[in-house]
């Protein structure tokens, strides 16, 4: 029977993955300066010649062609050396051309794109399909939820098999992390151990009252809680909790993983809890005692990455001096439009100094259109969004195993969004610029709001980057909230200051919507500005304006 459902899962899968249309696909998530690329054919109906080529910031690097059959659907790419995004479009003999994007990097935290995983019981029999899947979405981190044996005692050490933490219901068996560990090492994929950083059983908390905080309810103490289910520890560096909590932690890099994912629950805020020494209450300061132990931690797992959940862009005020790798954002009612959305992304990058931002941005799976708007809006404001990660499911809310089924459709669509965002990064990662002079003819605004073009500019090495993202007709500001289809928009005349476009340079319009590949465009130059025609803007459209 395992083996018939085996069957059954690898045909969904590769059907998914390119088995009914021709297709390309990437066998590791990104790839290291020389390495060599494997690209995988799929949906030849027959032997087909083909010539790739391989761009950065829209110059040719790579040149090749070949053949490819049934017996060998292989394109092999050796790769530049230099760092960044780059593009790929392959061209087989029917005129058929697949554009795609993809990142080389020395270290998945120079670009991370960050998924999640759920599953982790006994006769899981899809690993590596789901980590090929995960890959050609250029996922190159995974947060395990909810993975650990208990909340304080992390790795189960009597056998392989136990329940979760939270329900005692799901099966997980270390043997199963530790092959999806390895098998996401063989594609670039690293994983994350998410850890509770503050969180106790009961029992445990109340056999060391010194570790716990404390709340005064009437004329009574009372240890602070998370659902009356768990209580909540003191974080200092000098803490009993923080020492037995770091061995547990190192315990879990034992196992394999290769960082660890910090967990809170966006409370209690700074002087609102207290702790007990000796026979006396005293005020704790909760962002200080996080930070504590940020450093405890890095002192304990070497080089290895380490991840906080900064619960409704809570405590802000540490980002630019926690000793962390990214700034993970878990956004609740302090960032309710797409303007708070922007601004919140864009402040985190400036106040940890530049450091990448992932949102935790929950968006039910059927809002389809609100995913692909918030998607373009925090690629452009300089985040990434945590939605992909199991097969076929989205999150869509804090409670990872709850995720949405997503269609196939919507996962097409994504596919093109995480390559757009890899091919351009360069682009992407630029600085704003002011974009005041730009118009678009209609209705737009330099800030995201609803009924009209959010209009931006960045500037980089690579070039100028105009963005325009489509919040015509759409039903409010709030990026949560299902929106309708934004009005599809034709022939947009958009007037570019001229002082962006020297002699020398070339226009280009592109899209994940459609138009990976780059299109040059023709630029009519009137008074201070030069005017172009965009052919569409579904969601996102980009105009790049480069040297040659």
């Amino acid at each position: 029977m395992k083996a018939k459902l085996l069957l059954l899962v690898v045909a969904v899968l590769s059907t998914f993955l390119g088995g009914a249309e021709m297709d390309v696909n990437f066998n590791k998530a990104f790839y290291e300066p020389g390495e060599l690329l494997i690209l995988q054919v799929k949906g030849m109906d027959r032997p087909m010649d083909y010539t790739v080529s391989v761009s950065r910031n829209l110059v040719q690097c790579v040149s090749l062609s070949g053949s490819v059959s049934h017996e060998n659907p292989v394109i092999e790419i050796s790769l530049p050396y230099e760092k960044g995004g780059y593009g790929l479009d392959v061209t087989f003999d029917n005129n058929l051309t697949i554009s795609r994007g993809f990142s080389i990097l020395d270290n998945w935290l120079e670009s991370p794109r960050y998924g999640f995983l759920t599953e982790f019981y006994s006769d899981r029999i899809d690993i590596e399909v789901n980590m090929d899947y995960l890959a050609q979405y250029h996922i190159n981190g995974l947060q395990y939820y909810d993975w650990m044996y208990d909340y304080g005692k992390l790795v189960y050490e009597e056998g392989t098999v136990y329940k979760d933490a939270w329900q005692r219901v799901r099966e997980i068996s270390t043997d199963v992390i530790r092959d999806l560990i390895d098998a996401g090492h063989r594609r670039n994929i690293f994983s994350m151990a998410y850890v509770a950083l503050y969180a106790v059983t009961r029992e445990l908390g109340e056999m060391n009252p010194d570790w716990l905080l404390y709340e005064k309810k009437g004329d009574e103490w009372n240890a602070v809680s998370f659902y009356e289910r768990i209580l909540l520890a003191d974080n200092r560096a000098s803490s009993g909790w923080t020492a037995f909590l770091l061995e547990e932690c190192a315990k879990t890099i034992d196992l394999g993983f290769d960082g660890i994912h910090l967990d809170q629950y966006g409370y209690p805020k700074d002087n609102e809890s207290f702790t007990l020494e000796g026979e006396h209450y005293k005020p704790y300061k909760t962002s200080l005692a996080f930070m504590e132990f940020f450093d405890s931690l890095r002192g304990k797992v070497d080089s290895k990455a380490v991840f906080f959940n900064y619960v409704n862009n809570w405590p802000k005020e540490i980002q630019d001096r926690a000793n962390l790798d990214v700034v993970y954002i878990e956004p609740w009612e302090s960032c309710n439009t797409y303007a708070d959305l922007h601004a919140m992304i864009v402040d985190a990058r400036k106040r940890s100094g530049g450091k990448h931002v992932i949102l935790a941005a929950y968006i039910k799976g059927a809002a389809e259109n609100s995913i692909l708007l918030a998607d373009s809006l925090i690629a452009i404001s300089g985040g990434r969004r945590l939605e992909v990660g199991e097969f076929m499911r989205i999150l869509s809310g804090p409670y990872f195993p709850g995720a949405d089924v997503a269609t196939e459709s919507l996962l097409n669509t994504l596919r093109d969004y995480y390559d757009f965002q890899a091919r351009y990064e360069d682009f992407i990662e630029g600085d704003f610029i002011d974009g005041e002079e730009l118009t678009v003819g209609t209705t737009c605004s330099s800030t995201p709001q609803a009924n009209s073009v959010w209009l931006t500019a960045k500037k980089s090495d690579a070039g100028i980057m105009i963005n325009l993202v489509n919040l015509t007709d759409i039903r409010s500001d709030l990026w949560r909230r299902r929106q309708r289809r934004p009005k599809f928009l034709e022939n947009l005349s958009l007037n570019i200051p001229r002082a962006w476009v020297s002699g020398g340079a070339a226009i280009y319009f592109c899209s994940p919507d459609g138009f990976l590949r780059q299109i040059r465009l023709e630029a009519h130059p009137e008074g201070d500005h030069v005017l172009v025609k965009l052919p569409q803007l579904r969601f996102w459209t980009s105009v790049l304006i480069v040297e040659q």
